[in-house]
């Protein structure tokens, strides 16, 4: 559970290829943070990790698209992507956390035409949506296209995935003085750390002991898409990083995140806008419950008062905050994001003091925190899925290949 630019990237461990798996293949995928939440952990495949060409530091246009690092020249059997559409002539599959393509403000555009034919090619042999809500927004966005029983057919749901400890909950859940909260995220605004220092703030003025454990670069304002650009809106936060129940940490390696969240009562994401969260599915396996805003795919897998704290937000059709999107240097805007900051802090705070005076019921909500974890989220289910439906998909793009008298090209995406 860590922040992005602090997780080193992981080569995916190769397992003994089994007595019957018939077919070992060689797979291409992404580097970064992303993709090693959504693909396998380990594999009977040989799967390659490369750097792939960020096409929106050309343009934001070019966003949806990328081509890998081709060097040094190899030939493999199959593309698994992550969010950006790999131009290569080699079969792939896509994973993609909300919108397919990506391409905002550009839907009537050939350039998105064009995307959007790479998904319908024959090349595209999946397209893996990471929770129900990526898969609505992908259904609602081709709802009017003539050949919207082709990408339906492509669709297919797969949740993250991360390797989970079997092991009993050895926290003491009968010491809860002081209440420890974590909150992990470099987009320090986007994802509610305001709401963390707040919650510190009232405790203290209210005599409460709760002690919160802030890991960030502190990333606000024009770094994210959802942050007042009023001048100076976050001082008045950032000072609270001083105060005494407040513990800051900078990028801190995967091993003392684990630690500080393990040692925690509970773990905050009250945030604005994420898709999915995938600091929410670690805690979770640490029997640590999460407070969550009620948006994008965490409803999915929180349950309020059963697994973790809900808090209620406004959302628009798709499931999203209903403020993204309104011009965030006005004034109007920094008044509506400090309410939504007040409210979560006093509902958060009122939540955990209630549940540090019910220790029967706090336990049993790690209980089942960590039980949708392994239900939900295990990587032994993801690595068995993934390595049945790649060999599955390579299958059944030669056999159609093969019956429209085309091949694959030979390399990485340079051609």
């Amino acid at each position: 559970m860590v922040s992005k630019t602090s997780v080193p990237d992981e080569t995916v461990k190769q397992s003994s290829p089994k007595s019957d798996d018939a077919t070992c293949l060689s797979i291409l995928a992404p580097t970064r943070y992303p993709w090693r939440f959504n693909a396998p952990r380990s594999s009977r495949h040989k799967i390659e990790n490369r750097n792939f060409a960020p096409m929106n530091y050309v343009s934001p246009k070019l966003e949806g698209i990328t081509m890998f690092q081709p060097w040094p020249l190899k030939r493999f059997d199959l593309v698994h992507a992550f969010n950006r559409i790999p131009l290569t002539q080699t079969p792939f599959v896509i994973s993609f956390e909300s919108h397919m393509p990506r391409g905002f403000g550009i839907e009537h555009t050939g350039f998105y035409r064009f995307m959007t034919n790479r998904l319908l090619s024959d090349r595209c042999v999946g397209i893996g949506a990471i929770s129900n809500h990526a898969r609505r927004i992908f259904l609602q966005t081709h709802r009017n296209h003539p050949q919207l029983d082709i990408l339906r057919r492509k669709l297919f749901l797969r949740y993250p995935n991360i390797p989970i400890e079997n092991r009993r909950d050895d926290h003491d859940n009968a010491v809860m003085d002081p209440i420890k909260l974590v909150f992990v995220g470099n987009h320090f605004g986007r994802k509610g750390g305001c709401v963390g220092l707040r919650m510190a703030e009232l405790a203290l003025e209210r005599g409460i002991s709760l002690e919160v454990s802030i890991i960030s670069s502190m990333e606000t304002g024009a770094a994210s898409w959802t942050d007042p650009l009023t001048p100076g809106y976050f001082d008045r936060y950032l000072q609270m990083l001083r105060l005494p129940n407040v513990r800051h940490y900078q990028n801190l390696p995967n091993g003392e995140v684990l630690a500080i969240l393990k040692r925690s009562h509970f773990s905050l994401l009250t945030t604005f806008c994420d898709t999915f969260g995938f600091s929410a599915i670690e805690s979770m396996a640490n029997y640590v419950p999460v407070i969550a805003t009620r948006q994008a795919a965490l409803p999915e897998f929180i349950a309020h008062g059963k697994n973790g704290i809900m808090l209620d937000m406004e959302t628009n059709a798709i499931g999203e905050w209903k403020h993204i999107g309104a011009n965030r240097s006005t004034p109007e805007f920094a008044d509506v994001f400090s309410r939504e900051i007040e409210r979560m802090a006093e509902q958060s705070l009122e939540a955990v003091t209630t549940l540090a005076r019910d220790r029967n019921r706090y336990a049993a909500m790690r209980e089942a925190a960590y039980a949708t974890a392994r239900t939900m989220f295990s990587a032994d289910d993801a690595n068995r899925f993934w390595d049945d439906f790649y060999v599955e998909a390579w299958q059944a793009y030669h056999h159609h290949a093969g019956a429209h008298g085309y091949s694959q090209g030979p390399f990485t995406g340079s051609r």
